[in-house]
């Protein structure tokens, strides 16, 4: 489209294009208005992302600390998790050198003894100096897989013959070399094989240890055996099952825990009665170990708990109470380039501050953390009775440890600490859908409540916690943070994005870019409309100068 000829005061000897941008900007305010607020919009849904980033950085970072990583596939903790926890109870050995052990949150306090029989082991085999029709010193990198097995066990045509070991087939290249031929072993088996050229010996092994773990492979398939021949390993057994399949299996760890029969694991790494053991040699005699409650230890996490938990309502409380500066609003494009830029970031500052004054969904989500921290545990108690209670009201939430108290409790009773504040349920989440029939609303409240009664304090902040974060991500979305919020619970923007992908901020920005959108249509049809007054104005002004030259010329001439 041609733009029409705009005429600039060449008659009238007005600045034309100055006076069209003054009256337009004059009717510019409703735009600049709705642009402010469409800034402040984007403001708020910023600062509901950060305190969303926070919460979830909470969750994360203070299971991690304490241990809490056994959860379910939506990130829920476990029930029980608490129990698995190394922090609460010590355990030490007369001994060292045959163990490792730590103790569970579950592991009676009092002595016990433990003897190593033996330790797992895997399955494993590894080329003979003498043994086998191919020494070790000539098995070497360069040697060819045709040249160890003989060129008549491989195809004519494709060069290639199949070995199969652990029910696996490997083809093997008759140029391939030994390190080649271990490479496909390892990858189509899944078991450990490595030729080491600087001994000459060849490699397998399971990698896991007892007696499931197994290497084997069928005696009668020419192929197959005469490779593992060549390769120098030992004689395998026979697995009584099959006489044409060799067998090697791993060994089972055995132990004597409290004078017992033999137990065996297919592992060094056990747990029994609440210890964790990690095995390192057969023992000659019998060694004591010793639990007791780790006091200083559970008091210590449990402490780092609440202090973070103290700075977490800190920021909130923070946000809640920022001031607000009303006269400082948003600046257009157009101020900013009036400003300096250290006067611009000043500006800023005051017009952010109070995004989130006596925000309702971080100011509920605080009252409901705030009352589910005083509720009993159901069989177990509540808080106050270990030594850990809410301040006065100036404190808004902020918990207080009574040292002596909480480690007497841990002193007398550590179990009931633990429950006391982490205790999970095995009753799922619910949620209260709209569609919900008004019993089944009922059911699922009823439900609620019951879980609730039986978490523990700490384990129901987690649980307010993850409720904000989805609240807030209905009303801001999840930002950039989407894979962090999903780290706490993979479903949890499920509502959100079954909803459309839209926040409450998104659908009012969409608006205000609608309003927008016409206002600046309409600005861009009264400046036409100045611009074809003037226009007109400077064509009459044009006609009357020309008139009057005219005029002048006639009367000039009559003289």
């Amino acid at each position: 489209m041609v733009s029409p000829i705009r005429f600039g005061g060449m008659a009238s000897g007005l600045d034309t294009e100055s006076l069209v941008k003054q009256l337009v900007a004059a009717e510019r305010t409703k735009v600049d208005k709705y642009t402010q607020q469409k800034i402040y919009k984007q403001w708020q849904q910023s600062a509901y992302n950060d305190v969303n980033k926070t919460m979830a950085n909470f969750i994360l970072d203070s299971r991690k600390n304490l241990g809490l990583t056994r959860t379910t596939s939506t990130g829920a903790l476990i029930s029980g998790s608490i129990d698995s926890v190394d922090w609460a109870k010590k355990a030490t050995a007369t001994s060292n050198t045959s163990f490792d052990v730590t103790a569970s949150a579950t592991a009676p306090s009092g002595s016990s003894t433990l003897k190593i029989e033996k330790l797992a082991t895997g399955a494993s085999l590894s080329s003979t100096k003498s043994e086998g029709a191919v020494p070790a010193e000539n098995l070497t990198s360069t040697i060819k897989a045709s040249e160890l097995l003989g060129a008549g066990l491989f195809d004519a045509t494709t060069k290639e013959a199949t070995i199969k070991i652990n029910d696996k087939a490997i083809v093997l290249h008759a140029d391939d070399t030994l390190s080649t031929i271990a490479s496909k072993i390892r990858r189509e088996t899944g078991l450990n094989a490595n030729f080491d050229s600087g001994s000459n010996r060849f490699f397998i092994s399971t990698k896991l240890t007892g007696t499931d773990s197994k290497i084997y492979y069928d005696s009668a398939d020419t192929t197959t055996d005469t490779l593992m021949q060549k390769l120098n390993f030992a004689p395998m057994g026979v697995d009584p099952s099959d006489a044409t399949k060799k067998t090697l299996s791993g060994q089972n760890a055995r132990i004597i825990y409290n004078g017992t029969d033999p137990i065996e694991y297919q592992t060094n790494n056990i747990s029994i009665n609440g210890l964790n053991l990690t095995l390192k040699a057969e023992s000659t005699v019998t060694e004591t170990i010793n639990v007791n409650t780790d006091v200083d230890g559970a008091y210590k996490k449990i402490k780092e708990f609440v202090d973070e938990y103290n700075k977490l309502l800190d920021g909130f409380n923070s946000k809640l109470s920022e001031k607000t500066y009303r006269d400082f609003q948003p600046l257009t494009d157009e101020q900013k380039e009036a400003m300096s830029e250290a006067d611009v970031k000043l500006w800023e500052e005051k017009a952010k501050s109070g995004l989130l004054k006596n925000d309702q969904t971080i100011t509920n989500m605080m009252q409901k953390m705030r009352q589910d921290l005083y509720k009993e545990v159901e069989g177990f108690g509540g808080m106050y009775d270990i030594g850990i209670t809410t301040g006065s009201w100036r404190d808004n939430g902020k918990l207080t440890i009574d040292e002596i108290k909480l480690k007497e409790a841990l002193r007398n009773d550590s179990e009931k600490v633990l429950n006391t504040l982490f205790k999970t349920s095995d009753i799922p989440e619910q949620t209260i859908n709209s569609s919900d029939s008004e019993t089944v609303k009922a059911e699922k409240l009823a439900l609620m409540n019951q879980r609730s009664s039986e978490m523990g304090a700490f384990s129901r902040v987690y649980d307010n916690l993850t409720s904000g974060i989805k609240d807030i991500v209905s009303k801001s979305g999840p930002g950039s943070e989407a894979a962090l919020l999903r780290s706490v619970k993979s479903n949890i923007l499920i509502d959100y994005v079954t909803s459309g992908s839209r926040s409450l901020i998104d659908k009012d920005v969409s608006e205000i870019d609608k309003r927008i959108s016409r206002e600046t249509e309409r600005l861009a049809s009264l400046e036409s409309r100045y611009w074809k007054q003037f226009t007109a104005l400077e064509k009459a002004m044009t006609q009357m100068n020309s008139q009057s030259s005219w005029l002048s010329q006639q009367f000039g001439g009559g003289q």
